[in-house]
């Protein structure tokens, strides 16, 4: 099957959704499939490449930062990435098309459908979803200019799928007569593994990894931290990875608490590094205010890390309480510390609750979540 992908991020930029479509282009080949990725150029990236199997076309957009967009930024992506999918037709005659975000990328897709009739498949991750409450707030006003356009791509889509059970509902406040599909995202059970812990650390690790931007709240955790330094009886340093824009007022956070001999600021990490924070950490910690399906909770459960997290779209499907971690309500900073400050002292919580984690995340093998995909594709294709 020749299988056509838009996804206005795809790694080094953005986040999990270019990750998601990296390790679905991957299992796609290796099942036997052609497939071609079209994506946002960006500084000195190659304009066309190989990757894992399959071509990457990276087309020209306004694009300045590594980890966040701008909605002017997205919409060059919308108009080249359109223009360049009518020239991949015509050289790729694509079968499926796969949709990553259906705004900003399934505007392309949508044309294609109109005018050569191949259907496409629209993945639901995030913010693309119209929400109550959006970070950031303007994005309330977006929602409301775009739902003509968001409805016509999701009602025109041969399926949609959304990456948990809570986005599937909260596209459905949107558009409740359309049928979507649950399909989480993977893990890579090969790079991510658990090691043996000592059973009585002389520091807890606490581990967050992340995009620095206002919806993953690091805030929050730092926040945490005097409270911790208060009522936790043992000793502990939390770890930051990654970087963005809210770098610089963290750490001024930190100097302001008088925490900052706690944190440490480890700035991005190279994906092949990744596994080695999470085995060096004991606690894995995400403080989201708004997420789809969170890649780094199913990273940390692999690697037998105990999870505390906010209760938001995604993270209640894979984290369950008591079981393999806890979970608080968004921005709640006292709920926060009481559970890391329990999980910090408590060395036998933390071992059960990192072996579950391990056998939770075995489900998620990348390889079972293509075939899903791939059971779509078929479905749709044989009925075309």
């Amino acid at each position: 099957m020749r299988i056509l992908m838009f996804n206005y991020e795809f790694p080094p930029i953005g986040g999990g959704g270019g990750w998601v479509s990296y390790f679905l282009g991957k299992q796609f080949v290796e099942a036997g499939h052609e497939v071609r990725l079209i994506t946002s150029r960006f500084r000195d990236l190659p304009k066309e490449e190989m990757v894992e199997g399959f071509r990457v076309y990276r087309v020209p957009t306004l694009r300045k930062n590594r980890s966040t967009c701008a909605v002017h930024e997205m919409l060059t992506y919308a108009i080249s990435s359109s223009v360049y999918g009518f020239k991949c037709v015509k050289s790729f005659h694509p079968e499926i098309i796969q949709v990553f975000f259906g705004i900003p990328s399934g505007g392309g897709a949508y044309l294609l459908q109109k005018v050569f009739g191949i259907p496409y498949i629209v993945f639901l991750g995030g913010r693309d979803i119209p929400r109550q409450n959006p970070d950031p707030p303007y994005y309330r006003l977006l929602y409301g200019l775009l739902a003509p356009v968001i409805k016509a791509i999701w009602g025109n889509a041969a399926a949609v799928v959304a990456c948990s059970g809570g986005l599937r509902e909260l596209a459905l406040r949107t558009e409740p007569n359309i049928d979507i599909n649950t399909i989480p995202d993977g893990l890579d059970v090969n790079r991510f593994s658990p090691i043996p812990r000592g059973a009585h650390s002389e520091r807890v690790r606490i581990l967050t990894v992340g995009r620095l931007i206002p919806r993953k709240d690091v805030q929050l955790l730092i926040r945490a931290l005097p409270q911790l330094i208060q009522n936790a009886t043992r000793d502990f340093e939390v770890e930051i990875v990654g970087d963005g824009p809210c770098r610089s007022n963290l750490v001024k956070l930190a100097e302001e608490l008088r925490v900052s001999h706690k944190v440490r600021f480890a700035g991005s990490v190279p994906y092949s590094e990744l596994p080695e924070k999470y085995q060096s950490a004991d606690i894995f910690a995400l403080c989201s205010l708004a997420e789809g399906m969170p890649l780094v909770v199913l990273e940390a459960m692999g690697s037998g890390l105990p999870v505390v997290a906010s209760r938001v779209q995604g993270v209640e499907d894979v984290v369950k309480v008591g079981i393999n971690g806890c979970l608080f309500n968004a921005g709640d900073v006292d709920a926060l510390a009481r559970q890391l400050a329990s999980l910090i002292d408590d060395d036998e919580s933390r071992r059960k609750m990192g072996i579950a984690s391990v056998i939770q995340a075995q489900r998620y093998d990348w390889k079972n979540i293509a075939q899903s995909y791939l059971n779509i594709y078929k479905r749709v294709t044989c009925a075309s």
